[in-house]
């Protein structure tokens, strides 16, 4: 146990100084020291973060008038001793993915139904009430499941953000007077392959109007919350990159919203890369399962990608939230799990950002004592959490 601990203790270093000594965003051996602005000390206080995955955010895949509820992808109830629990792991940000689709009236209005609305606010106070930061969302609104909508925009550009802003109207005035430390997210993982897709060159011409879509979305959000007033004139608001990919919202077509209060719009990302190592379990017809991460190709692959967002983003004063990131349990070697989560959880924090793990109750146990598994344990020991 205490040679892999010093063996991952080394590979932080060495990550740590693979990332200081590449070419970086000011030309010279040192990466830019990270912007003074209160986004960016908003974001530090925020610490590292974990999912409430698979509960709230559960949906029905298939054709039924029948919501798939808190506990339809076979998670229990949300607790408050579990909220505590994960306080008690070292975690100061949660965030809590909301589906909001199966709980919507009839156009124009879109009412959410009160019990939904009134469940989300018991378990985002259950998270306040313990000094915790709650990140709420709207999350599969944006997927595939024949519920889902917020893709329509890709058909119905403005049909999609009358009911985008209807929604998140009715949102941002029951949470317009909760703690600052409630952030509001726009959307989850949204882009629109219908439209571009960036694996097929014959829809590049449609690229620059896909990009206008999800902007004028993420400026709907902001407009939207903003207009509520109370504590939502200045919320910390989390703006959502296209598809929350690294290089697509490194594209100069994306664009962060207009927003009147300074430092005010965060930007959310997520990290699953290699797709082959942290997503498959086992082959499938785009690639080859991964066992095995921690290579030097590897990790020069993770001090690539993140160094993308300097220059257009946190270079510029505005921090990122790595909303989403982690890795397959099934199939997988640990000691390879434990380097890549201990290598993007600290190569996050070096460079400003929130890291927020995904976690659908196999990482943390939903149930008491709320036990993690070695993995992370590890991880979190490596890192001093």
């Amino acid at each position: 146990m205490k040679t892999n601990k010093l063996i991952v203790l080394l590979l932080i270093v060495l990550v740590v100084s693979a990332i200081t000594s590449c070419q970086t965003s000011n030309g010279g051996g040192q990466l830019n020291p990270l912007p003074d602005n209160p986004a960016f000390t908003f974001v530090k206080s925020m610490g590292i973060g974990v999912n409430i995955g698979n509960t709230l955010d559960a949906i029905n895949n298939h054709v039924s008038n029948t919501p798939a509820g808190e506990t339809g992808w076979g998670n229990p109830l949300i607790t408050k001793e579990f909220i505590q629990a994960l306080k008690n792991h070292g975690y100061k940000t949660i965030r809590l993915p909301v589906t909001w689709a199966e709980f919507l009236g009839p156009a124009p209005d879109f009412t959410i139904d009160p019990v939904r609305m009134n469940r989300v606010e018991e378990v985002v106070k259950w998270i306040i009430d313990e000094d915790l930061y709650c990140i709420l969302n709207l999350h599969h609104d944006g997927g595939t499941s024949p519920k889902s909508w917020i893709l329509k925009a890709g058909v119905d550009p403005d049909g999609a953000n009358r009911q985008f802003k209807a929604v998140w109207t009715q949102i941002a005035n029951r949470f317009r007077s909760h703690s600052g430390k409630l952030i509001l997210e726009a959307m989850n993982e949204v882009g629109f392959d219908n439209l571009w897709n960036r694996w097929n060159p014959a829809t590049s011409g449609a690229k620059p109007e896909a990009f206008r879509i999800l902007n004028m979305l993420n400026q709907t959000f902001v407009d939207t919350v903003r207009g509520t007033g109370s504590n939502n004139a200045d919320r910390f608001l989390l703006v959502s990159g296209y598809w929350t990919d690294f290089e697509n919202t490194a594209d100069p077509l994306f664009k962060m919203p207009n927003d009147e209060p300074e430092h005010k719009l965060l930007l959310s990302l997520h990290y699953y890369t290699p797709a082959t190592f942290c997503i498959l379990d086992e082959d499938a017809s785009w690639g080859k399962n991964r066992r095995e991460w921690g290579s030097r190709e590897d990790y020069k692959e993770l001090e690539t990608l993140f160094f993308k967002l300097r220059e257009p983003f946190i270079d510029r004063g505005i921090p990122v939230i790595l909303g989403e990131y982690g890795v397959n349990m099934r199939n997988k070697d640990e000691p390879s799990r434990v380097r890549w989560m201990t290598a993007v959880t600290q190569t996050a924090l070096d460079n400003g950002m929130c890291p927020i793990l995904w976690d659908t109750g196999g990482e943390i146990k939903r149930n008491a004592p709320y036990g993690i598994s070695d993995s992370l344990s590890k991880v979190l020991k490596a890192l001093r959490f």
